[in-house]
């Protein structure tokens, strides 16, 4: 059990750009971030210097004995490592800022009487800078007892999020969901973009051409929801389209037509949801599942 509230002192163990952006967003809310430590003493020191009464240490377990609430934003890999290389005391609360990772990797610091929990930012962090900008109105994956959830919650409301309570089965789903929208939507743009190069422009060409359309996707969902903001081909029933985008990537981009015509059967059902006719969605599946006709074009 915790006892914890705005007034209390918060340290930081690890200096990267998740744990740099929360640190900064929870100081200019008015918590107290009052120390950091990492392995890298640069990057406490970088840390540090962002925000007014924080002190570096090169010591983490100077940071623990100097703060009522921990957050441990290392990698994902390193949490447990950490939480078993100090020591820790009853009223001690420590929280990790994985995304997949339960409860379970602070078990050392719970069996010597600290409160466990997870604070995880659903959002992509490109730099402390950015981080910060970003973090209005994002989501927060929460775990812990009924004190730690209640601080935890508070805490996310208090920086412009929203907080969403888990059970440690929901986890990986969760996990996977970001991932999807975060880093594999990114590395979708990239691919994306790379398809300029096969009509005679660069990779940074194909961005600067489909940033409009991110904004506007992003805008379309947010304003229209989903399945109303998906547009394209597909609902509007648009047979000979999907048959030219099938024989463009037999021909001159064979490997991307697994995942152009995973990702289109996935999303199917949504333009089933906007109206596409039953009739309309069995032709659909026959173009994208006749592979074979395509397969012996490379």
């Amino acid at each position: 059990m915790v006892n914890l509230d705005k007034s209390s002192k918060i340290g930081f163990i690890g200096a990267g750009k998740v744990g740099g952006s929360l640190a900064v967003a929870m100081s200019n809310a008015g918590f107290p971030v009052v120390a950091v430590a990492s392995r890298t003493p640069a990057s406490a020191e970088a840390f540090a210097a962002r925000i007014e009464g924080c002190a570096a240490h090169a010591d983490i377990q100077d940071t623990v004995d100097s703060s009522d609430m921990l957050f441990v934003s290392t990698s994902d890999d390193a949490i447990s490592q950490v939480a078993a290389s100090v020591r820790w005391q009853n009223g001690k609360g420590v929280a990790h800022c994985s995304g997949a990772a339960s409860l379970d990797v602070l078990q050392t610091a719970a069996q010597q009487g600290a409160s466990p929990g997870a604070f995880h930012p659903l959002q992509a962090f490109s730099s402390v800078e950015n981080g910060v900008r970003s973090i209005p109105g994002i989501t927060f994956g929460i775990e812990g007892d009924d004190d730690m959830r209640g601080y935890l919650g508070n805490l996310a409301r208090a920086i412009g999020g929203n907080p969403v309570f888990l059970n440690s089965e929901d986890k990986p789903l969760y996990h996977l969901s970001g991932v999807m929208m975060g880093n594999l939507l990114t590395c979708l743009v990239g691919i994306s973009a790379e398809i300029w190069e096969h009509i005679g422009y660069t990779r940074d060409d194909g961005v600067k051409a489909l940033i409009p359309m991110m904004h506007a996707v992003a805008y379309n969902v947010e304003t229209s929801g989903i399945p109303a903001a998906v547009a394209g081909p597909y609902p509007r029933g648009d047979m000979g389209t999907a048959r030219k985008h099938m024989d463009a990537l037999a021909s001159q981009h064979p490997d991307l037509l697994p995942l152009y015509r995973e990702l289109a059967l996935a999303g199917l059902h949504l333009a089933v949801e906007q109206g596409l006719s039953a009739d309309g969605e069995q032709e659909f599946r026959q173009i994208l599942n006749d592979v074979r006709q395509y397969n012996d074009r490379q």
